[in-house]
């Protein structure tokens, strides 16, 4: 169980969260939408620092070594090609099958990675994740940029994870979250606004769109 217990992050003079409470239980894919999901993923990374409240699994501090993220736009080293990219993770978490995910969510090998295309910058990001046997992922954006077909290949991916019993968090918008979450939380204005069950969908797309919040 990942447990976020009223938590509070100032950015300057701007509050991004301001008594933010969720209970996430594990082996389940939990999503997040509205504005502020992609900053609460990198505060759960640890690449924010709670002003008050508190970021625990299993009662204990997360840390950042136990989780594996993947961001919104992301970066390689410059000189690295995609192989090289897998093929250190491969040295990393040995066993892992690259293949298997390539097929879903195919990357030119002998490119630079840094010099991909965004879209395939991203399906390599997604895959070198993947491939990590940490038990809590998170995925900030995973479906900006993608094709429709990787996309859909990327949701099968996300099912799967949830079925494997690791738990996934997927920061996105509303309408993105239909069909892969087991719960997910709407936020606005530094707050949670709703938190909804899997079945309860077209419940929080009306809740949202009379909020005015739909599309953050």
């Amino acid at each position: 169980m990942i447990t976020i217990d009223a938590l509070r992050i100032c950015d300057g003079e701007r509050t991004l969260f301001d008594g933010v409470t969720m209970h996430l239980p594990a082996n389940a894919v939990h999503g997040i939408a509205g504005e502020g999901r992609s900053a609460l993923l990198q505060a759960l990374y640890g690449l924010m620092v709670p002003d008050a409240g508190r970021i625990t699994a299993g009662g204990h501090p997360l840390r950042r070594c136990d989780v594996g993220f993947a961001e919104a736009e992301p970066r390689f080293w410059p000189g690295l090609t995609a192989r090289d990219c897998l093929d250190l993770a491969v040295r990393y978490n040995p066993g892992s099958n690259p293949a298997a995910m390539l097929r879903r969510l195919p990357v030119p090998l002998d490119a630079e990675a840094a010099a991909l295309p965004a879209a395939e910058r991203k399906r390599l990001a997604l895959v070198l994740l993947l491939l990590n046997p940490k038990r809590v992922l998170l995925l900030d954006e995973p479906f900006r940029g993608l094709d429709v077909e990787s996309a859909f290949m990327l949701r099968q991916l996300i099912l799967q994870l949830g079925s494997e019993g690791r738990t996934v968090l997927v920061a996105a918008r509303l309408a993105e979250l239909d069909g892969i979450c087991d719960d997910f939380y709407v936020l606005d204005g530094g707050v949670v606004r709703g938190r909804y069950e899997h079945y309860e969908f077209a419940r929080a797309v009306r809740e949202a769109a009379a909020s005015g919040i739909a599309e953050k």
